[in-house]
């Protein structure tokens, strides 16, 4: 009886089974996930308030916005911090990804 119960859980069901992901999709989805923790990591930085009001404006602003994003964006492709390397790694051992496709 355990046979037949770990056989049919570990198979997927006819309907609404998913494809599993490449390898090439979880690396980008651990990347953009690094980038996107990492631009919240750099907006609550940007919080802390020094008083220095000469840049205080909208424009200023937005520029800071881009900037943190494009720098979140390249410290992820680059690997900087590793989260996504970890994020990966578990996700192909989840999604089976990890087994040579």
């Amino acid at each position: 009886m355990s046979d037949t119960t770990i056989s049919s859980a570990s198979a997927p069901s006819a309907t609404g089974a998913s494809p599993k992901p490449t390898k090439a999709q979880i690396h980008e989805a651990a990347q953009k996930f690094e980038a996107l923790m990492l631009r919240q990591m750099l907006a609550q930085a940007r919080k802390v308030d020094f008083g220095n009001t000469l840049f205080d404006n909208k424009a200023a602003e937005n520029f800071r916005d881009m900037q943190d994003s494009k720098m979140a964006d390249t410290m992820a492709q680059r690997g900087t911090l590793g989260f996504a390397r970890m994020i990966e790694a578990q996700l192909a051992r989840q999604s089976g990804a990890d087994n040579g496709e």
